[in-house]
């Protein structure tokens, strides 16, 4: 009877153990879906506020590029109409000597015809029509003013979120126990693979996550696997201290004095 009532004991112990560490997933797989949606909404939200600064920009360059190119088209219009309103009158004056001069042809008085031909020569040579220039003041092109954005529509096209960086690596060497703390090392992980290669993004400051648990409790009391986190760690290495708790290690599977997961953000 005995020996049944500890197998059984035995079985309820490794039942409590397996619920309290479904409980535990489960709690952890809720959490990790709320953080995913906040995040993913911040960033929505990000993405919107640049997109309407980029918009806005775009917007004001535009408004700067046409109102540049209206000052140019009237600047040469001023000048052509001038050019036209000149040439306008020298053509009207030259008919007029044209007219005088054929009319002086049929005079057969060689006095009024010498009067009438001095004159004419006198009026030529301060007609307007052979003081104009017969060049266009400005050009119609336009072409230092061809838009071509191709560059810039390349780069747009090329925009995508910076690389996440890896997530760490413990370094189980380096982490102390000591005095109701913990201290957790780690290594990022292109340093701990060797490789070094960037693609994860360079890190800006470390995110530690831990959460405390009681050795003798069979089952978690409400609110205890609360998380609770270290932001903005510039160094590869926190000491976390607390009340006397066991905990797990989710990287290395150690028991040790608290338990942390590691999250990282890229530097803008």
């Amino acid at each position: 009877m005995d020996t049944q009532k500890e197998a059984l004991s035995r079985i309820i112990g490794t039942l409590t153990n397996k619920n309290e560490e479904l409980q535990n997933f489960l709690e952890t797989l809720d959490n990790t879906r709320t953080g995913l949606q906040e995040e993913s909404c911040k960033v929505m939200s990000e993405l919107e506020a640049e997109l309407e600064k980029l918009s806005s920009a775009l917007e004001e360059r535009g408004a700067w590029l046409r109102s540049v190119i209206e000052e140019e088209k009237q600047r040469k219009d001023a000048e052509l109409q001038k050019q036209l309103s000149a040439g306008t009158f020298a053509l009207q004056s030259c008919e007029e000597l044209l007219e005088f001069a054929n009319q002086t042809l049929t005079i057969t008085s060689e006095e009024e015809f010498l009067k009438a031909a001095k004159q004419i020569k006198e009026r030529v040579t301060m007609a307007p029509a052979f003081r104009l220039t017969t060049r266009p003041a400005v050009s119609e092109n336009m072409s230092q003013f061809t838009v071509d954005f191709s560059t810039e529509r390349a780069g747009l096209q090329q925009l995508h979120f910076l690389p996440v960086p890896r997530a760490p690596e413990i370094d189980v060497s380096s982490c102390v126990v000591r005095d109701n703390a913990i201290m957790v090392a780690w290594r990022p992980a292109g340093e701990a693979n060797g490789d070094g290669d960037g693609v994860s993004g360079r890190i800006e400051c470390y995110e530690v996550e831990y959460q405390k648990t009681n050795r003798d409790s069979s089952l978690r009391a409400a609110g205890e696997a609360c998380w609770e986190k270290v932001h903005d760690i510039r160094e590869t290495h926190v000491t976390i201290a607390g009340e006397r708790s066991e905990v797990r290690d989710h990287v290395s599977g150690q028991r040790s004095q608290s338990e942390v997961r590691f999250h990282l953000r890229s530097e803008a």
